[in-house]
């Protein structure tokens, strides 16, 4: 089902809760929102390469080895 006829569905369907029942829907929503961003950082700090350029990113920051994103840019 495209995602823009799901849209619709969960609206009807929250027009019809009493706003008691909504609360809830609300902490079930944000649940699987904050769910899914766990899961993708989880796995990202599960992989050893990426832990490993992240330490040395910051490193590099600490040390001031860094530039200004407007002096890499080539585009202005």
């Amino acid at each position: 089902m495209p995602k823009t006829d799901l849209k619709q569905q969960v609206l009807m369907l929250i027009e019809q809760f009493p706003t008691e029942k909504l609360s809830a829907a609300i902490d079930y929503l944000t649940y699987l929102y904050d769910k899914e961003a766990w899961d993708a950082t989880h796995e990202l700090t599960s992989n050893p390469e990426i832990v490993e350029s992240l330490e040395r990113a910051k490193a590099d920051e600490k040390a001031g080895r860094l530039k200004s994103w407007n002096d890499v840019r080539h585009d202005v």
